[in-house]
C-alpha cells in the first residue's frame, strides 16, 4: 500500500510489481492518477472523482467511501 505519491512514481511502482508477475489495483480520484489507473490490472475510481480517472477504470465506485 502506497499514499501520498507523486504521479509519476505510482506508475513506476505499478510497472516494477507487473515485471514481477505480480497483480495490481489501483484506486484513485483524479487526473493525476489516471495514468497509474490505466497501467493498473484492476483500476478502481472513488465516484467523486475526475472524469478521466473513471474513464480509465475498470471499477467505479458510486460514493467516496468504501462503506458506503
Amino acid at each position: 500500500v502506497l499514499s501520498e505519491v507523486k504521479p509519476e512514481e505510482k506508475n513506476k511502482f505499478i510497472k516494477e510489481l507487473q515485471k514481477d508477475k505480480k497483480i495490481v489495483a489501483m484506486v484513485g480520484d483524479g487526473i493525476n492518477d489516471a495514468a497509474a489507473l490505466a497501467s493498473s490490472h484492476i483500476g478502481i475510481a472513488l465516484g467523486g472523482g475526475v472524469g478521466a480517472a473513471s474513464e480509465v477504470s475498470s471499477i467505479v465506485l458510486m460514493h467516496n467511501h468504501l462503506s458506503q
